[in-house]
């Protein structure tokens, strides 16, 4: 089953209460909380476990590191909703936006490290990874002192 992926625009105050919503008993509350308090910045349309590759690509072949901002809260949202979270922060922004521009990479070259990790032939690995970057990059242009980008893969 295809995975979706969420860039939801939320004020970073509210970070605490997203806990709160992810550790409830109700297993939408957190979507919910995402919802009503938040505002979606990136679409993506293909299968979200592409960022179960893109991650690990970035970290190690491209010195980007986006699992690392707000690692306790990350922690504890992404074992309640037993998905993949990560959030973008101004720190995050202010190292890799430059970086993160689509421009500056090639959907071949990502075909490549795709077809590496994974071990197998996929021809829209490139393109995945491409558009998942895309929408990382227009995510950290909505990120700011007062606000981060909570992406949800799952």
């Amino acid at each position: 089953m295809a995975s979706n992926v969420t860039f939801t625009r939320l004020a970073r105050a509210d970070l605490g209460e997203l806990v709160e919503a992810a550790a409830d008993d109700d297993p939408q509350a957190y979507i919910s909380f995402l919802a009503a308090n938040g505002t979606s910045v990136a679409d993506y349309d293909w299968d979200g476990e592409a960022f179960g590759v893109l991650l690990p690509v970035l970290a190690d072949e491209y010195d980007i590191d986006l699992e690392t901002g707000e690692n306790e809260i990350v922690a504890d949202i992404s074992e309640s909703v037993e998905s993949l979270v990560f959030i973008l922060t101004l720190d995050d922004r202010d190292k890799y936006i430059e970086k993160l521009s689509p421009d500056n990479f090639s959907e071949e070259e990502l075909r490549e490290a795709y077809e590496d990790f994974t071990e197998e032939e996929d021809e829209d690995g490139g393109e995945m990874l491409l558009d998942a970057i895309a929408a990382i990059f227009q995510s950290l242009q909505e990120v700011d002192s007062e606000h981060v980008v909570v992406v949800t893969v799952g």
